[in-house]
């Protein structure tokens, strides 16, 4: 950490619904500069296991990118909620499950060239089928696959789901250290 760097000045430039985009000016070794931060915060991706070995994943309709897209269930963090707690919601929200299990894979940095999110990935074990509460505007598709093929499934897809991946990956890598 370079102590020279200091944080001059936030703005907000920008307050939606999900995210804030705010202007930061730094200063470091005599130069001032601006930077643009979308403000996110943090955010869950779980790989739900069920006891055969298949994932379920969720094709979901997401509109910045007009299409959907298939995705390991995920949400942000609220306000007084930390992440395994988020982890528990999104899969009851997404899929309808409980996981009796929750095992912390990572913390990743999602695109620190201009946002501040921070995703928790969570292999969940153990689930039993309790009923979906999804969010308004949620359109969800269930599939359920073996995790290789799903990886095989998500690349071989126009587009492929960044979290999914890793998410998968470590899930693997998790699953076959033993």
């Amino acid at each position: 950490m370079d102590c020279e760097l200091n944080l001059v000045e936030e703005k907000v430039l920008c307050r939606g619904k999900r995210v804030i985009l705010a202007e930061r000016t730094y200063k470091y070794k005599g130069l001032t500069f601006t930077k643009d931060v979308v403000k996110f915060g943090e955010a869950v991706a779980i790989i739900p296991l069920k006891d055969n070995g298949s994932v379920i994943l969720i094709r979901q309709f997401r509109a910045p990118i007009n299409s959907w897209i298939l995705e390991v269930p995920a949400g942000r963090v609220e306000l007084q909620e930390n992440p395994e707690e988020a982890a528990h919601r999104e899969l009851v929200e997404e899929i309808g499950h409980k996981a009796e299990k929750l095992t912390k894979l990572a913390s990743i940095c999602m695109s620190p060239g201009y946002s501040d999110e921070i995703l928790h990935i969570y292999l969940a074990e153990g689930l039993k089928y309790v009923g979906t509460k999804p969010e308004p505007g949620e359109l969800i598709r269930i599939e359920e696959m073996a995790p290789k093929e799903a990886l095989k499934t998500i690349l071989s897809e126009k587009i492929a789901d960044s979290k999914t991946l890793i998410a998968l990956f470590l899930a693997c890598q998790h699953l076959n250290k033993d």
